[in-house]
């Protein structure tokens, strides 16, 4: 085991993870250059089976599974976006069964996220409304559908750490958001609620930050 500052990289056979153990907070696209710069080359895509932490670009809250379920609706688990950063509530394992482990994630190919404590995968249905915003409920779904899936609308030719992208619900339309006004009283108090929304705005903008990562296969 390597370590060096914030970063811990460890080696098993043929494998490498990249463990990015406390990830910071960019305010402009020419700091999250700078970013990524630091990260070694081979290191700076997000890849199948890396698990990762998304912040929500505009409030800097994590997408979470708090593992309370809806009182309403579809009655899954709800999903919400909150600070703490060290939970492991917020890691999602990223899926593209028909990828090797290690492959970079393509801009418009379609994810499965999977919550790495529950394994509920982040999911989404036109039926159902999000109890505060009253906009599509999106909720963890212990089991694999189609509504598990979410096509990854980013620039350039992959999603790149540390760089904002879109995650839209291949189903139905909808674009993964959180609005900062709209929150949780007990038992998650401060969660902000996690909808499908109707357009790629800045509530809509996802970012890969901490989380353990794959190297990027050539």
């Amino acid at each position: 085991m390597h370590l060096t500052g914030n970063y811990v990289s460890l080696l098993t056979g043929a494998l490498a993870v990249h463990a990015s153990l406390f990830g910071g907070n960019s305010n402009s696209k020419s700091e999250a250059a700078d970013a990524r710069a630091k990260l070694s080359s081979g290191w700076e895509s997000v890849t199948v089976g890396s698990t990762i932490k998304l912040a929500h670009t505009k409030t800097l809250t994590r997408l979470q599974l708090p593992q309370v379920s809806y009182g309403t609706g579809s009655q899954q688990q709800a999903v919400t976006s909150f600070g703490d950063t060290q939970t492991t509530k917020g890691l999602w394992l990223v899926e593209q069964p028909s990828k090797a482990r290690g492959s970079p994630i393509i801009c418009g190919s379609s994810v499965r996220l999977v919550n790495s404590d529950s394994g509920h995968s982040l999911h989404s249905h036109e039926s159902h409304r999000a109890p505060i915003s009253g906009a599509q409920e999106v909720s963890g779904f212990d089991g694999r559908d189609t509504g598990d899936l979410w096509t990854v609308e980013c620039d350039g030719d992959r999603w790149l750490r540390e760089t904002p992208v879109y995650l839209r619900h291949e189903e139905t339309g909808k674009y993964l958001q959180s609005l900062a006004g709209k929150k949780y009283g007990q038992p998650i108090s401060g969660h902000q609620e996690v909808s499908g929304g109707k357009k790629p705005d800045t509530n809509a903008q996802w970012t890969a930050m901490e989380g353990y990562y794959f190297a990027h296969i050539k």
